[in-house]
């Protein structure tokens, strides 16, 4: 694979592709959307996506742009997107959402609590997970990763009521 005009580093890829965002849940899947972000800049296409699950929440992801000079001028209009798409959402169920921002500052709507991996050694404070207030007071653990250029951020909660 070629990235900025010279081969990517990958460590046993499996055949996968450069770049994809998933949801994992273990919620039934009701729907799926999926949406390229307004604003985009560098080699990466940026997505979000969401799935709704019979348990009546709403589980996102998205990967925002990078601080590298080529795409950190669409980070910020992502963020502002993010969080539009958040509120709405919010106004239906419940949302939790979990990615990389590639920022320190949160993108939650207002009323939503902000875990983020600021403890992390690699790349600190730029994952987060959001969530609204049917998950409340979620616990944050980091975890050592190998292979990857973020630790893991680990969240746990659960929902106390549908809305």
């Amino acid at each position: 694979m070629i990235y900025h005009r010279k081969p990517l580093p990958c460590v046993r890829p499996g055949g996968q592709g450069l770049f994809g965002d998933a949801v994992l849940t273990k919620a039934a899947i009701e729907s799926t959307e999926s949406r390229a972000f307004e604003a985009q800049a560098g080699p990466e296409r940026r997505v979000w996506l969401c799935v709704g699950t019979r348990a009546g929440a709403e589980v996102c992801t998205a990967q925002l742009a990078s601080p590298e000079p080529d795409e950190v001028a669409a980070n910020v209009p992502q963020c502002a997107e993010l969080r539009e798409l958040l509120a709405r959402l919010a106004a239906a169920r419940s949302v939790i959402f979990g990615g990389d921002v590639n920022r320190l500052s949160s993108c939650a709507p207002h009323g939503f609590w902000t875990r983020t991996d600021r403890s992390a050694h690699q790349d600190p404070g730029s994952q987060h997970v959001y969530g609204t207030g049917a998950l409340p007071s979620p616990s944050a653990l980091v975890v050592s990763a190998t292979y990857t250029d973020h630790d893991v951020l680990l969240v746990r909660g659960h929902q106390t009521a549908q809305r």
